[in-house]
């Protein structure tokens, strides 16, 4: 079981649980970003929940490099050196990692075989397997559905679980 997830206590079921206020936040970031991917990461800060945007640097690193790259912000992401002292804090136990967020433009809310690749990071496991990952679809600047997905070691794949609005 991830951190950022819980187990229904009266059906044993996942789902994660994100504040109202949280799930404004990626909806607006999504919107805005629109029409590239927006890239994030929801952490818990001395009890609080808290939404940290991080800048896609996707289309710069395709400018550089097309062949390494082939992929512009529009269809992927790549979060930017913001993401690092929040990842690296999260390692020292500073904060809790809850879950990494992305948006996917005009496309479903689904993790996709490049968000698998990209999570696992090139290894068989997680670079962060107890954090949930969010993918919310978004169309014409409008937030159309989010799913959460957590990595299940039985299956060696991510999974889809219910996401609890409190």
């Amino acid at each position: 079981m991830g951190v950022g997830s819980r187990k229904r206590a009266h059906t044993g079921k996942m789902e994660f649980v994100i504040s109202t206020a949280a799930l404004a936040a990626l909806h607006a970031h999504a919107a805005t970003a629109y029409p590239e991917e927006c890239c994030g990461l929801i952490i818990e800060r001395n009890g609080r929940e808290e939404v940290v945007r991080v800048t896609n640097v996707q289309n710069e690193l395709h400018v550089k490099d097309p062949e390494q790259f082939p992929r512009t912000a529009a269809i992927a992401y790549t979060m930017g050196g913001e993401a690092a002292p929040v990842l690296m804090a999260a390692e020292r136990s500073e904060v809790r990692l809850r879950a990494i967020y992305h948006s996917h433009p005009e496309h479903e809310a689904y993790f996709s075989a490049e968000d698998r690749k990209q999570a696992l990071g090139g290894w068989d496991e997680p670079n962060y397997p107890t954090a949930c990952q969010l993918v919310l679809s978004v169309r014409d600047r409008v937030v159309r559905d989010t799913k959460a997905f957590v990595w299940d070691p039985s299956v060696r794949d991510y999974v889809e679980i219910a996401l609890l609005v409190t």
